[in-house]
């Protein structure tokens, strides 16, 4: 039976997380934003993409291959559309600045584009969407990433899971946000799987020998498989190759893995496209319409088995509110992995914090 997950304020997480990363030399400022994108991850359930990548990513730093966005600069501009270079930033860090340009840019000319390249893993795209997304302003985000999923038809993988998120803000409404992978999974979710010993549901991977697998393990040396066979994988290589000729970034067969590739850093490329709606139409009315819109969605009868009929980014809303109030379910193992990651680059006071705020919750458990 799996272990019971710890409780904790998602505040004592970040603080926890921005120091690591503070104390591996990135600025306050880009620290923050890698905890803020990582937290918020868990508070919305998307922990693959969450606290968990806390060590991985420490790592990285640790040994040259990522860091802060010091040396981050614009590499070609004209007009409404930029391209920048993110020098091996980590990607939260450079995703950060990168939407926040784009949203500059957006207010300018009523459109931004910034593709990014040289970047590492950015978390959930889904963040960056909803950052523009509070400005009034509709946001689609992608990033391609290393090659762990088969195309459509193949037994190997040749493409990431290359994700996207669009988020549209509905006036008084959560706004709609939707991110998701090219994958039936993503990739994060079956790394946290073989790290938690517990097997996967079928149709999500298949093994080395191209044969359908439970095995995380398994999975994770063979290949995920795109969402809607040649439909996912579409869109994958969609994003595989915008992403490699407007960010310069790798193609997803050319990149170094996160995991596994240590003598070289990452060539991450983000996408992502900011459009102010209010330069063609009129933003109360399109608020109007967006609310009609979502009342007549949630006015649909529900089918058997659920309760409501909801849109993408309600869910998530609702669980980061209560998570907020109520703390963030957390794997002892999580703990435990960057208690040892810290003392091991000799961060034996963040280690020993780690390590107390394992036994304090195990203990008011």
């Amino acid at each position: 039976m799996a272990a019971k997950p710890l409780i904790l304020p998602s505040d004592i997480l970040r603080d926890l997380t921005q120091e690591c990363f503070t104390r591996l030399g990135l600025s306050t400022g880009d620290a923050l934003a890698v905890a803020d994108v990582l937290i918020d991850a868990n508070l919305r359930g998307i922990e693959s993409h969450g606290f968990q990548r806390v060590p991985i990513y420490m790592r990285r730093v640790s040994a040259g291959l990522a860091g802060g966005t010091e040396r981050m600069s614009v590499s070609a501009e004209w007009g409404c559309l930029c391209r920048m270079d993110a020098h091996q930033a980590l990607g939260p860090a450079a995703g950060v600045k990168a939407v926040d340009h784009a949203v500059t840019l957006a207010g300018t000319y009523g459109l931004g584009m910034v593709a990014v390249g040289h970047s590492t893993h950015f978390g959930p795209a889904g963040y960056y969407a909803r950052r523009a997304c509070a400005h009034g302003l509709v946001a689609i985000v992608a990033s391609n990433a290393p090659k762990t999923m088969a195309p459509h038809g193949a037994s190997e993988p040749f493409i990431g899971t290359d994700p996207v998120a669009v988020a549209i803000p509905l006036g008084r409404a959560e706004p709609f946000v939707l991110d998701m992978a090219a994958s039936i999974v993503a990739r994060g979710k079956i790394i946290r799987a073989a790290a938690l010993g517990q097997p996967i549901p079928d149709g999500l991977a298949i093994d080395p020998d191209g044969r359908p697998t439970r095995d995380a393990h398994a999975a994770l040396i063979g290949s995920v498989l795109p969402i809607g066979g040649a439909k996912g994988s579409g869109i994958a290589l969609a994003i595989n190759m915008l992403a490699g000729i407007l960010a310069d970034a790798d193609f997803d067969d050319e990149m170094g893995s996160m995991y596994d590739d240590w003598d070289r850093p990452q060539n991450v490329g983000h996408l992502f496209l900011v459009i102010d709606p209010g330069r063609l139409e009129d933003p109360e009315r399109s608020a109007r319409r967006l609310e009609s819109l979502v009342q007549r969605l949630h006015a649909l009868r529900p089918a058997e088995g659920y309760s409501s009929v909801l849109y993408a980014g309600e869910p998530e809303a609702e669980l980061f509110r209560s998570r907020t109030i109520a703390g963030v379910p957390i794997k002892s193992e999580e703990l435990t992995e960057v208690s040892q990651v810290c003392a091991a680059l000799g961060l034996h006071d963040l280690s020993e914090r780690a390590r107390s705020l394992l036994d304090g919750a195990e203990g008011a458990g």
